[in-house]
Protein backbone atom coordinates (compact mmCIF):
# COMPACT_ATOMS: atom_id res chain seq x y z
CA UNK A 1 0.00 0.00 0.00
CA UNK A 2 1.51 4.10 -0.96
CA UNK A 3 2.36 5.82 1.83
CA UNK A 4 0.96 9.50 0.97
CA UNK A 5 1.68 12.19 3.40
CA UNK A 6 1.06 15.97 2.98
CA UNK A 7 -0.13 18.60 5.04
CA UNK A 8 -1.68 22.19 4.98
CA UNK A 9 -1.57 24.08 8.14
CA UNK A 10 -4.39 26.74 9.17
CA UNK A 11 -2.82 29.40 11.77
CA UNK A 12 -5.02 30.86 13.83
CA UNK A 13 -4.05 34.45 14.76
CA UNK A 14 -5.10 33.61 18.18
CA UNK A 15 -3.71 32.43 21.25
CA UNK A 16 -4.61 29.07 20.71
CA UNK A 17 -3.12 28.16 17.00
CA UNK A 18 -5.10 25.34 14.61
CA UNK A 19 -3.01 24.40 11.86
CA UNK A 20 -4.72 22.19 9.28
CA UNK A 21 -2.92 20.00 6.68
CA UNK A 22 -4.07 17.69 3.77
CA UNK A 23 -2.49 14.24 1.85
CA UNK A 24 -1.13 14.16 -2.02
CA UNK A 25 -2.46 11.70 -4.50
CA UNK A 26 0.00 12.72 -6.81
CA UNK A 27 1.76 10.42 -8.87
CA UNK A 28 4.03 7.61 -7.79
CA UNK A 29 5.00 6.11 -4.24
CA UNK A 30 6.83 6.98 -1.30
CA UNK A 31 5.49 10.22 -0.30
CA UNK A 32 5.97 11.51 3.33
CA UNK A 33 6.07 14.92 4.88
CA UNK A 34 8.21 16.86 7.68
CA UNK A 35 6.01 19.66 8.76
CA UNK A 36 8.19 22.05 10.61
CA UNK A 37 6.10 24.43 13.16
CA UNK A 38 8.06 27.71 14.73
CA UNK A 39 6.31 28.99 17.96
CA UNK A 40 6.44 33.24 17.07
CA UNK A 41 4.82 33.96 20.81
CA UNK A 42 6.69 35.23 23.83
CA UNK A 43 6.20 32.16 26.09
CA UNK A 44 6.71 28.64 25.77
CA UNK A 45 3.93 26.89 23.52
CA UNK A 46 2.24 23.69 24.08
CA UNK A 47 1.59 22.07 21.24
CA UNK A 48 -1.32 19.12 20.45
CA UNK A 49 -1.61 17.68 17.05
CA UNK A 50 -4.70 15.45 15.98
CA UNK A 51 -4.46 13.65 12.55
CA UNK A 52 -8.06 12.84 11.01
CA UNK A 53 -8.53 10.22 8.54
CA UNK A 54 -10.18 11.43 5.36
CA UNK A 55 -11.99 8.22 4.76
CA UNK A 56 -13.07 7.68 8.36
CA UNK A 57 -13.53 9.46 11.54
CA UNK A 58 -10.39 7.84 13.15
CA UNK A 59 -8.28 10.12 14.70
CA UNK A 60 -4.36 10.23 16.07
CA UNK A 61 -2.68 12.74 18.10
CA UNK A 62 0.82 14.18 19.37
CA UNK A 63 1.69 16.32 22.12
CA UNK A 64 5.28 17.31 21.66
CA UNK A 65 7.19 18.92 24.35
CA UNK A 66 7.25 22.93 24.98
CA UNK A 67 8.55 24.89 22.20
CA UNK A 68 10.95 28.19 23.06
CA UNK A 69 10.13 31.38 21.52
CA UNK A 70 11.79 31.49 18.41
CA UNK A 71 12.40 27.43 18.20
CA UNK A 72 10.88 25.17 15.54
CA UNK A 73 10.15 21.45 15.91
CA UNK A 74 9.61 18.61 13.19
CA UNK A 75 6.63 16.54 12.84
CA UNK A 76 7.10 13.40 10.90
CA UNK A 77 4.48 10.98 10.07
CA UNK A 78 5.94 9.02 12.79
CA UNK A 79 5.73 11.95 15.35
CA UNK A 80 8.83 13.31 16.78
CA UNK A 81 11.81 12.22 18.48
CA UNK A 82 10.86 9.54 21.12
CA UNK A 83 7.17 10.15 20.73
CA UNK A 84 4.73 8.83 17.99
CA UNK A 85 1.22 9.93 17.40
CA UNK A 86 -0.94 7.70 19.37
CA UNK A 87 -2.50 5.31 17.97
CA UNK A 88 0.29 5.65 15.24
CA UNK A 89 -0.67 6.62 11.77
CA UNK A 90 -1.57 3.25 9.66
CA UNK A 91 0.29 2.51 6.86
CA UNK A 92 -1.03 4.17 3.52
CA UNK A 93 -2.87 7.21 6.15
CA UNK A 94 -4.44 9.63 3.90
CA UNK A 95 -5.66 12.76 5.89
CA UNK A 96 -4.93 15.63 7.54
CA UNK A 97 -4.08 17.03 10.43
CA UNK A 98 -5.04 19.74 13.06
CA UNK A 99 -2.51 21.08 15.47
CA UNK A 100 -3.40 23.32 18.48
CA UNK A 101 -0.82 25.55 20.52
CA UNK A 102 -1.37 28.82 23.35
CA UNK A 103 1.06 30.59 21.62
CA UNK A 104 1.25 31.62 17.77
CA UNK A 105 2.91 29.76 16.00
CA UNK A 106 4.36 29.44 11.90
CA UNK A 107 4.64 26.35 9.52
CA UNK A 108 6.17 24.70 6.62
CA UNK A 109 5.67 21.09 5.24
CA UNK A 110 8.17 19.26 2.92
CA UNK A 111 7.04 16.88 1.08
CA UNK A 112 8.85 14.64 -0.62
CA UNK A 113 9.59 10.69 -2.13
CA UNK A 114 13.46 10.59 -1.15
CA UNK A 115 14.62 8.10 1.31
CA UNK A 116 15.16 9.36 4.19
CA UNK A 117 14.46 9.13 7.94
CA UNK A 118 12.84 5.50 7.02
CA UNK A 119 10.44 6.67 4.71
CA UNK A 120 10.79 7.63 1.18
CA UNK A 121 11.31 5.08 -2.31
CA UNK A 122 14.79 4.08 -4.20
CA UNK A 123 15.19 6.49 -6.88
CA UNK A 124 12.74 9.18 -5.78
CA UNK A 125 14.35 12.82 -5.82
CA UNK A 126 11.20 14.88 -5.57
CA UNK A 127 10.66 17.61 -2.88
CA UNK A 128 8.40 20.58 -2.26
CA UNK A 129 7.56 22.75 0.41
CA UNK A 130 4.09 25.03 1.14
CA UNK A 131 3.55 27.45 3.45
CA UNK A 132 0.90 27.52 6.32
CA UNK A 133 -2.19 29.42 6.05
CA UNK A 134 -3.06 32.06 8.44
CA UNK A 135 -6.26 30.80 10.45
CA UNK A 136 -7.76 34.94 9.73
CA UNK A 137 -6.84 33.77 6.23
CA UNK A 138 -9.14 30.62 5.62
CA UNK A 139 -12.17 31.67 3.82
CA UNK A 140 -15.10 29.96 2.10
CA UNK A 141 -13.34 31.53 -1.13
CA UNK A 142 -9.92 30.03 -2.42
CA UNK A 143 -7.88 31.07 -5.54
CA UNK A 144 -5.39 29.90 -7.61
CA UNK A 145 -3.81 31.45 -10.60
CA UNK A 146 -2.57 28.34 -12.30
CA UNK A 147 -4.05 25.22 -13.23
CA UNK A 148 -2.49 21.94 -15.46
CA UNK A 149 -3.44 19.08 -16.91
CA UNK A 150 -0.69 17.13 -18.46
CA UNK A 151 0.63 20.75 -19.74
CA UNK A 152 4.14 19.75 -21.26
CA UNK A 153 3.58 16.37 -18.59
CA UNK A 154 2.79 18.19 -15.58
CA UNK A 155 -0.54 17.92 -13.56
CA UNK A 156 -1.55 20.39 -11.20
CA UNK A 157 -3.65 18.94 -8.09
CA UNK A 158 -5.28 20.90 -5.14
CA UNK A 159 -6.14 19.61 -1.36
CA UNK A 160 -8.60 21.67 -0.11
CA UNK A 161 -9.62 21.84 3.63
CA UNK A 162 -12.49 22.29 5.68
CA UNK A 163 -11.58 24.46 7.93
CA UNK A 164 -14.89 25.13 9.76
CA UNK A 165 -17.14 23.63 11.75
CA UNK A 166 -19.95 21.90 9.79
CA UNK A 167 -19.59 19.34 7.35
CA UNK A 168 -20.10 21.00 3.62
CA UNK A 169 -19.41 20.54 -0.38
CA UNK A 170 -16.58 22.57 -1.52
CA UNK A 171 -17.52 23.50 -5.68
CA UNK A 172 -14.66 24.42 -7.93
CA UNK A 173 -14.60 26.06 -11.32
CA UNK A 174 -11.68 25.48 -13.44
CA UNK A 175 -10.86 28.04 -16.53
CA UNK A 176 -9.05 27.21 -19.51
CA UNK A 177 -8.96 28.18 -22.75
CA UNK A 178 -11.79 30.73 -21.71
CA UNK A 179 -14.30 27.70 -20.84
CA UNK A 180 -15.34 27.26 -17.55
CA UNK A 181 -14.93 23.61 -15.87
CA UNK A 182 -17.35 22.83 -12.80
CA UNK A 183 -17.33 20.45 -9.95
CA UNK A 184 -18.54 20.01 -6.71
CA UNK A 185 -16.92 17.61 -4.10
CA UNK A 186 -18.60 15.03 -1.59
CA UNK A 187 -19.65 16.45 1.71
CA UNK A 188 -16.14 16.75 3.79
CA UNK A 189 -16.06 17.07 7.66
CA UNK A 190 -14.77 19.80 9.72
CA UNK A 191 -11.02 19.10 9.49
CA UNK A 192 -10.98 16.90 6.87
CA UNK A 193 -9.76 17.32 3.50
CA UNK A 194 -10.55 16.87 -0.66
CA UNK A 195 -8.10 16.00 -3.18
CA UNK A 196 -8.97 17.36 -6.43
CA UNK A 197 -7.23 16.88 -9.94
CA UNK A 198 -8.27 18.65 -13.59
CA UNK A 199 -9.60 15.56 -14.96
CA UNK A 200 -12.63 15.16 -11.98
CA UNK A 201 -13.83 18.39 -13.98
CA UNK A 202 -13.14 17.49 -16.96
CA UNK A 203 -10.87 19.55 -18.49
CA UNK A 204 -9.23 18.44 -21.40
CA UNK A 205 -5.32 16.43 -20.39
CA UNK A 206 -3.88 19.41 -23.07
CA UNK A 207 -1.13 21.56 -23.17
CA UNK A 208 -2.83 25.47 -22.19
CA UNK A 209 -3.22 27.02 -18.23
CA UNK A 210 -6.03 27.92 -16.46
CA UNK A 211 -7.03 29.24 -13.26
CA UNK A 212 -9.02 27.65 -10.45
CA UNK A 213 -11.90 29.11 -7.95
CA UNK A 214 -13.13 27.48 -5.13
CA UNK A 215 -16.10 27.73 -3.01
CA UNK A 216 -17.50 26.75 0.15
CA UNK A 217 -20.74 27.60 2.83
CA UNK A 218 -17.83 27.04 5.50
CA UNK A 219 -14.35 28.34 5.67
CA UNK A 220 -11.47 26.40 3.88
CA UNK A 221 -7.53 26.49 2.99
CA UNK A 222 -5.73 25.17 0.65
CA UNK A 223 -3.06 24.00 -1.56
CA UNK A 224 -1.71 23.26 -4.80
CA UNK A 225 0.72 20.47 -6.16
CA UNK A 226 2.45 20.56 -9.47
CA UNK A 227 3.71 17.09 -10.66
CA UNK A 228 4.46 14.90 -13.27
CA UNK A 229 1.30 13.51 -14.89
CA UNK A 230 2.48 10.36 -14.70
CA UNK A 231 5.38 9.01 -13.42
CA UNK A 232 6.30 5.61 -11.83
CA UNK A 233 8.67 6.97 -9.20
CA UNK A 234 8.29 10.86 -9.18
CA UNK A 235 11.56 12.87 -9.60
CA UNK A 236 9.67 16.86 -9.37
CA UNK A 237 7.54 18.34 -7.09
CA UNK A 238 6.01 22.08 -6.93
CA UNK A 239 3.92 23.08 -4.19
CA UNK A 240 1.76 26.76 -3.34
CA UNK A 241 -0.77 27.81 -1.04
CA UNK A 242 -4.00 29.50 -2.25
CA UNK A 243 -5.08 33.04 -2.27
CA UNK A 244 -8.17 34.20 -0.02
CA UNK A 245 -9.36 37.76 0.20
CA UNK A 246 -7.16 39.38 2.91
CA UNK A 247 -3.81 37.71 0.52
CA UNK A 248 -5.14 39.79 -2.59
CA UNK A 249 -4.33 43.28 -3.48
CA UNK A 250 -3.57 45.45 -6.60
CA UNK A 251 -0.03 44.88 -5.88
CA UNK A 252 1.96 42.19 -5.28
CA UNK A 253 5.54 41.11 -5.27
CA UNK A 254 7.80 38.50 -5.89
CA UNK A 255 11.42 38.36 -4.73
CA UNK A 256 12.78 36.20 -6.65
CA UNK A 257 12.32 36.13 -10.77
CA UNK A 258 15.14 34.45 -13.10
CA UNK A 259 15.48 35.09 -16.60
CA UNK A 260 18.25 32.22 -17.55
CA UNK A 261 20.12 33.04 -14.68
CA UNK A 262 22.30 29.97 -13.89
CA UNK A 263 20.62 28.30 -16.96
CA UNK A 264 16.75 28.51 -15.01
CA UNK A 265 14.15 30.86 -15.66
CA UNK A 266 10.51 31.86 -14.03
CA UNK A 267 7.23 32.13 -15.33
CA UNK A 268 5.29 34.65 -13.38
CA UNK A 269 1.34 33.56 -13.76
CA UNK A 270 -0.99 36.48 -12.94
CA UNK A 271 -4.75 36.12 -11.85
CA UNK A 272 -7.27 38.55 -12.33
CA UNK A 273 -9.58 38.56 -8.80
CA UNK A 274 -11.49 41.72 -9.74
CA UNK A 275 -15.40 41.77 -10.17
CA UNK A 276 -14.32 42.80 -13.52
CA UNK A 277 -12.05 42.72 -16.78
CA UNK A 278 -8.45 44.51 -16.09
CA UNK A 279 -5.55 45.22 -17.61
CA UNK A 280 -2.59 43.12 -15.43
CA UNK A 281 1.38 43.70 -15.74
CA UNK A 282 4.82 42.89 -14.37
CA UNK A 283 7.59 45.55 -13.28
CA UNK A 284 11.14 44.32 -12.89
CA UNK A 285 13.70 45.49 -10.77
CA UNK A 286 17.05 43.74 -11.15
CA UNK A 287 18.52 42.15 -8.03
CA UNK A 288 22.06 43.11 -9.39
CA UNK A 289 21.94 45.95 -11.52
CA UNK A 290 19.70 49.28 -11.56
CA UNK A 291 17.61 48.19 -14.71
CA UNK A 292 14.07 48.12 -14.62
CA UNK A 293 11.32 46.95 -17.22
CA UNK A 294 8.11 47.20 -16.96
CA UNK A 295 5.83 44.59 -19.29
CA UNK A 296 3.11 45.51 -21.62
CA UNK A 297 -0.50 45.22 -20.02
CA UNK A 298 -2.48 42.08 -20.84
CA UNK A 299 -6.49 42.06 -19.92
CA UNK A 300 -7.63 39.61 -18.17
CA UNK A 301 -11.42 38.55 -17.57
CA UNK A 302 -12.82 37.45 -13.80
CA UNK A 303 -10.99 35.03 -12.66
CA UNK A 304 -8.80 34.47 -15.61
CA UNK A 305 -4.78 33.86 -15.55
CA UNK A 306 -2.32 34.87 -17.73
CA UNK A 307 2.07 33.72 -17.49
CA UNK A 308 4.48 36.37 -18.34
CA UNK A 309 7.84 34.07 -19.53
CA UNK A 310 10.78 35.53 -20.28
CA UNK A 311 9.50 38.94 -20.84
CA UNK A 312 10.58 40.81 -24.39
CA UNK A 313 10.78 44.07 -22.38
CA UNK A 314 14.21 42.87 -20.25
CA UNK A 315 16.92 43.52 -22.33
CA UNK A 316 19.72 42.95 -19.62
CA UNK A 317 20.17 41.26 -16.11
CA UNK A 318 19.15 38.11 -15.20
CA UNK A 319 18.02 38.05 -11.67
CA UNK A 320 15.00 40.25 -10.69
CA UNK A 321 12.15 41.08 -8.12
CA UNK A 322 9.11 41.72 -9.40
CA UNK A 323 5.87 44.14 -8.59
CA UNK A 324 2.53 42.60 -9.91
CA UNK A 325 0.07 45.28 -10.49
CA UNK A 326 -3.84 45.17 -11.22
CA UNK A 327 -5.09 48.31 -13.14
CA UNK A 328 -8.73 48.29 -11.24
CA UNK A 329 -8.90 45.72 -8.58
CA UNK A 330 -6.93 42.97 -6.95
CA UNK A 331 -4.31 39.95 -8.55
CA UNK A 332 -2.83 36.77 -7.21
CA UNK A 333 0.06 35.51 -8.56
CA UNK A 334 2.76 32.92 -8.32
CA UNK A 335 6.52 32.30 -9.61
CA UNK A 336 7.43 28.94 -11.63
CA UNK A 337 11.34 28.24 -12.08
CA UNK A 338 12.63 25.74 -13.96
CA UNK A 339 15.68 25.07 -16.03
CA UNK A 340 14.66 26.35 -19.75
CA UNK A 341 14.45 24.68 -22.10
CA UNK A 342 12.96 21.93 -19.69
CA UNK A 343 15.53 19.26 -18.97
CA UNK A 344 14.13 15.78 -18.11
CA UNK A 345 14.27 13.06 -15.69
CA UNK A 346 16.37 15.47 -14.17
CA UNK A 347 14.74 18.73 -14.33
CA UNK A 348 14.17 20.37 -10.68
CA UNK A 349 11.70 22.46 -10.69
CA UNK A 350 9.66 25.38 -7.55
CA UNK A 351 7.17 27.57 -6.98
CA UNK A 352 6.18 30.27 -4.67
CA UNK A 353 3.15 32.22 -3.96
CA UNK A 354 3.86 36.08 -4.30
CA UNK A 355 2.71 38.34 -1.53
CA UNK A 356 0.00 41.21 -1.29
CA UNK A 357 1.38 44.89 -0.59
CA UNK A 358 -1.12 45.03 2.10
CA UNK A 359 0.43 42.06 4.22
CA UNK A 360 3.94 43.01 4.28
CA UNK A 361 4.96 44.34 7.71
CA UNK A 362 8.76 44.92 8.99
CA UNK A 363 8.53 41.32 10.65
CA UNK A 364 8.85 37.78 9.18
CA UNK A 365 9.21 34.27 9.74
CA UNK A 366 10.78 31.23 8.87
CA UNK A 367 10.38 28.32 10.62
CA UNK A 368 12.62 25.79 8.64
CA UNK A 369 16.40 27.55 7.53
CA UNK A 370 18.96 24.74 6.79
CA UNK A 371 22.18 25.05 6.96
CA UNK A 372 23.68 22.21 4.88
CA UNK A 373 21.05 20.27 7.00
CA UNK A 374 21.72 16.38 5.53
CA UNK A 375 22.70 17.59 2.28
CA UNK A 376 19.71 20.44 1.89
CA UNK A 377 20.61 24.14 2.50
CA UNK A 378 18.59 27.26 2.26
CA UNK A 379 18.91 30.91 0.64
CA UNK A 380 16.95 33.21 1.76
CA UNK A 381 16.04 36.24 -0.15
CA UNK A 382 14.22 39.42 1.28
CA UNK A 383 12.82 42.31 -0.60
CA UNK A 384 12.44 45.63 0.75
CA UNK A 385 9.03 46.69 -0.51
CA UNK A 386 8.76 50.42 1.31
CA UNK A 387 9.62 53.78 -0.18
CA UNK A 388 13.15 53.80 1.39
CA UNK A 389 16.32 52.46 1.84
CA UNK A 390 15.94 50.08 4.71
CA UNK A 391 19.08 50.05 7.18
CA UNK A 392 18.45 47.63 9.83
CA UNK A 393 17.09 44.36 8.33
CA UNK A 394 18.26 42.09 11.40
CA UNK A 395 18.28 37.62 10.77
CA UNK A 396 17.88 36.40 14.12
CA UNK A 397 18.23 32.39 14.30
CA UNK A 398 17.03 29.88 16.94
CA UNK A 399 18.96 26.49 16.11
CA UNK A 400 17.87 23.08 16.56
CA UNK A 401 19.59 23.37 19.56
CA UNK A 402 18.39 26.67 21.18
CA UNK A 403 21.22 28.40 20.42
CA UNK A 404 20.05 31.87 18.98
CA UNK A 405 22.64 33.79 16.07
CA UNK A 406 21.84 37.37 14.95
CA UNK A 407 23.69 38.85 12.45
CA UNK A 408 24.84 42.51 12.05
CA UNK A 409 22.33 44.78 10.32
CA UNK A 410 21.93 44.88 6.72
CA UNK A 411 20.89 47.54 4.14
CA UNK A 412 18.77 46.46 1.50
CA UNK A 413 17.52 49.75 -1.07
CA UNK A 414 13.98 50.16 -2.05
CA UNK A 415 12.49 47.88 -4.35
CA UNK A 416 15.40 45.66 -4.08
CA UNK A 417 16.15 42.16 -2.54
CA UNK A 418 19.24 40.39 -0.89
CA UNK A 419 20.28 36.33 -0.30
CA UNK A 420 21.57 35.06 2.66
CA UNK A 421 23.38 31.65 1.62
CA UNK A 422 26.10 29.71 3.52
CA UNK A 423 25.64 31.96 5.85
CA UNK A 424 27.76 30.07 8.48
CA UNK A 425 30.99 30.53 6.26
CA UNK A 426 30.32 34.56 6.86
CA UNK A 427 31.94 35.60 9.78
CA UNK A 428 31.13 39.08 9.11
CA UNK A 429 27.64 38.69 8.77
CA UNK A 430 27.16 38.28 12.45
CA UNK A 431 26.92 39.77 15.87
CA UNK A 432 28.68 37.44 17.58
CA UNK A 433 29.01 33.99 16.92
CA UNK A 434 28.14 32.37 13.33
CA UNK A 435 25.50 29.95 12.93
CA UNK A 436 26.59 26.68 13.16
CA UNK A 437 26.99 24.56 10.11
CA UNK A 438 24.79 21.04 9.60
CA UNK A 439 21.51 23.12 11.62
CA UNK A 440 18.15 23.56 11.40
CA UNK A 441 16.62 27.11 12.38
CA UNK A 442 13.54 29.23 12.94
CA UNK A 443 14.45 32.80 11.69
CA UNK A 444 12.72 35.94 12.78
CA UNK A 445 13.47 38.78 10.33
CA UNK A 446 13.02 42.59 11.58
CA UNK A 447 13.55 45.65 9.42
CA UNK A 448 13.16 49.35 9.46
CA UNK A 449 10.92 48.97 5.82
CA UNK A 450 8.00 46.50 4.96
CA UNK A 451 9.91 43.36 3.91
CA UNK A 452 9.13 39.96 2.75
CA UNK A 453 10.86 36.65 2.08
CA UNK A 454 11.42 33.69 0.58
CA UNK A 455 13.74 30.45 0.97
CA UNK A 456 14.75 28.23 -1.46
CA UNK A 457 16.20 24.49 -0.52
CA UNK A 458 18.58 22.48 -2.55
CA UNK A 459 20.96 20.06 -2.17
CA UNK A 460 24.37 20.76 -1.25
CA UNK A 461 27.84 19.25 -1.20
CA UNK A 462 28.57 17.95 2.22
CA UNK A 463 32.06 17.72 1.47
CA UNK A 464 32.11 21.51 0.54
CA UNK A 465 29.17 23.02 2.01
CA UNK A 466 29.26 26.46 -0.09
CA UNK A 467 29.40 24.26 -3.62
CA UNK A 468 26.17 23.24 -5.19
CA UNK A 469 25.21 19.45 -5.43
CA UNK A 470 23.49 19.27 -8.74
CA UNK A 471 24.91 15.73 -9.65
CA UNK A 472 24.63 12.38 -8.32
CA UNK A 473 22.53 12.16 -4.81
CA UNK A 474 21.22 15.67 -5.72
CA UNK A 475 17.85 16.34 -5.44
CA UNK A 476 14.69 18.97 -6.63
CA UNK A 477 14.63 22.24 -5.34
CA UNK A 478 12.16 23.76 -3.04
CA UNK A 479 10.68 26.77 -2.62
CA UNK A 480 8.36 28.62 -0.01
CA UNK A 481 7.40 32.52 1.17
CA UNK A 482 8.01 33.51 4.97
CA UNK A 483 5.03 34.70 7.03
CA UNK A 484 4.98 38.05 7.62
CA UNK A 485 4.47 39.06 11.58
CA UNK A 486 2.56 41.96 13.20
CA UNK A 487 5.86 43.68 14.67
Amino acid sequence: MKKRFTLIFVVLTLLLVTLVASVSAQEGPGWWIGATMQNVGTANATLVVTAYDSQTSNQYTLSPAPLAPGASITVLPNGVSGQDFSPSLPSGFIGSIVASSDQPIASLVNVTNREAAGFGVSGGTAAAIYEGVSGSQADTEVRFPLVKHNHFGKTTTFYLQNAGSNAATISVVITKGGVNYPYTSPSVAPGQMVAIDPGLAGVPATNGTGSLIATSAEPIAGIMLEHEHSASVATVLQASSGFTTSTLDDVVYCPSVKVNHFGRSSGVQVQNNHIASQRVRVVYNGVNTANTYTSAWVTLAPGASTTFLNDSVITSGSLFSAKVEGENGPVAAIVNESEIPLVNPVQTSVTYACQAESTATTKVSFPGYKENRFGRTTALQVQNVGASAATNVVLEFTDNNGLVRTTQPQTISAGASATFLCVSNNSSLWNGTSLANSTISGVIITSDQPVIAIANEASWSSTNPCTPNNGSGSFDKATASGFNLTP
